[in-house]
């Protein structure tokens, strides 16, 4: 599985607001919801939500990834945003996230759970590929970079 097939450009929002942690999950998770239209948008956000009580999902370099499984979906859907300001959020390196990339997977499918999460975290940890992703005038720019890094690092 790869990230650019589960990935589109509606699903990508670059103008997040400045805000608390849990009203920007909570923000984004309601966001997945309405995209892949998934029927109880707040189980959704109460799975995030648990999940990121557990260990945020910060993961250093202005990244995080908070992600669910519910039995909401019947394979892996996505959504990324953008917050030039940042957003405090308890992350690794104790830096504000400026890139998140929220996923829900199916409760029993790990293997492509794992792999989207593995393949974010690679291709975040270029420095080109934050920069380039941070200063994405467009969704469109924003996805066609995500790919390029996805084809080049992957």
């Amino acid at each position: 599985m790869k990230i650019q097939d589960i990935l589109s450009r509606n699903a990508i929002l670059i103008d997040l607001k400045e805000q608390p942690k849990n009203d920007l999950l909570t923000q984004m998770a309601k966001f997945l919801a309405s995209i892949h239209t998934l029927k109880d948008p707040e189980l959704l956000v109460q799975k995030i939500l648990e999940r990121e009580l557990q260990v945020s999902t910060g993961i250093g370099f202005g990244i995080a990834i908070p992600h669910a499984r519910t039995t909401l979906v019947d394979k892996v859907c996505m959504v990324a945003g953008r917050c030039v300001p940042g957003i405090e959020f308890d992350s690794l390196d104790e830096n504000p996230v400026h890139l998140l990339f929220m996923l829900a997977s199916p409760e029993d499918n790990s293997d492509d759970h794992r792999t989207i999460l593995s393949s974010l975290s690679k291709i975040m940890s270029y420095q080109d590929m934050r920069e380039k992703l941070l200063n994405a005038g467009t969704p469109e720019d924003f996805l066609t970079y995500l790919i390029e890094g996805e084809n080049k690092y992957i």
